[in-house]
């Protein structure tokens, strides 16, 4: 394959790329209007993990600490996340998710796999897998 060709090939797929989170986005949190991207993100994060601390959730997001504190501010005060200080070592703050979190935060989730099933409804099992193959092979390089 010549160097322009794969170019070409790699924009076709940035366009494509871009037309599905456009389409994502639009069918699914903007509509919500509930919490942003950003904030699901991190919502998420927290899910699966537990609990954590800023620094540790910025670090995972790949922000600052000031970025995440900010994002975290907004979900408190929303009524989404509960902040509660270690009882061991009070200058440790630990960050959670309410439990008025959880259920809106599952019923997201199950709408986005919801979606995503619809987008990947022209695929069959196999092309599903190496859709997911290739996609995996391709987070390696994040």
């Amino acid at each position: 394959m010549s160097d322009m060709s794969r170019a070409s090939k790699i924009e076709e797929l940035d366009r494509a790329f871009v037309e599905m989170a456009r389409f994502f986005i639009s069918h699914w949190l903007e509509e919500e209007e509930l919490i942003s991207p950003k904030q699901f993100i991190l919502l998420r994060v927290l899910h699966q993990k537990g609990r954590s601390t800023v620094s540790e959730l910025a670090t995972i997001l790949k922000q600052s600490n000031s970025a995440t504190t900010i994002a975290l501010n907004r979900l408190v005060k929303a009524g989404y996340i509960d902040r509660v200080r270690d009882e061991l070592d009070r200058r440790v703050v630990w960050v959670t998710l309410s439990q008025k979190a959880v259920p809106m935060l599952e019923g997201l989730l199950c709408q986005r796999r919801a979606l995503v099933g619809k987008l990947l409804e022209n695929l069959s099992d196999e092309e599903l897998e190496q859709f997911t193959y290739f996609l995996r092979k391709m987070k390696q390089c994040m």
